[in-house]
């Protein structure tokens, strides 16, 4: 079997009604992102990210906002607001509003007047 193609065993088709190969499906589900062939843009943005992220000043602006995210998290409890995880690791939090009456519409409208978040 090994280097051999195959229909897959579950009968699933194309719209023309030709069956999928097996390694279509493997491929798609391992590489999901790869449907297309490597766009040279992609590459290039990775590269970039990657040196960025090696650099010392970089490691040093994501410890600050992990302390940041902490620092927030502290004062949002001391200010009666429950975080569901007790807290944060990283720079994301959960807080849960229903003790304070908040509805999810009421929130979203608040955040959008105080130009928080995007629509």
């Amino acid at each position: 079997m090994l280097g051999r193609d195959f229909d897959n065993p579950w009968g699933r088709t194309t719209k023309k009604g030709d069956p999928i190969q097996m390694s279509t499906i493997l491929n798609s589900g391992v590489f999901p992102g790869m449907q297309g062939g490597p766009l040279e843009h992609v590459i290039a943005a990775k590269a970039v990210s990657f040196i960025e992220a090696s650099t010392p000043e970089f490691v040093l602006y994501s410890k600050q906002v992990i302390n940041n995210a902490h620092a927030m998290a502290n004062a949002l409890v001391e200010r009666g607001y429950q975080i569901i995880s007790g807290g944060t690791d990283n720079h994301l939090m959960l807080i849960d509003l229903s003790n304070k009456g908040l509805t999810g519409q009421r929130s979203r409208r608040s955040a959008h007047q105080s130009r928080y978040h995007r629509q």
